[in-house]
């Protein structure tokens, strides 16, 4: 492997990673988003199955 192969493959990894950094961030906000909408369903008293279709 060459020093310019060895770099590219270097820089493919950290912009694997850094796309994986960001697909966590959106992922962790979904989440928070849902379990903002079940506790609102839960002190509305909404029924447990329309909080499960979340």
């Amino acid at each position: 492997m060459t020093d310019d192969e060895r770099a590219a493959a270097e820089l493919r990894g950290l912009l694997g990673f850094a796309r994986g950094l960001g697909l966590n961030e959106v992922r962790q906000r979904q989440r928070q988003r849902w379990r903002k909408a079940r506790r609102q369903e839960v002190n509305l008293g909404c029924d447990d199955v329309a909080a499960q279709m979340l």
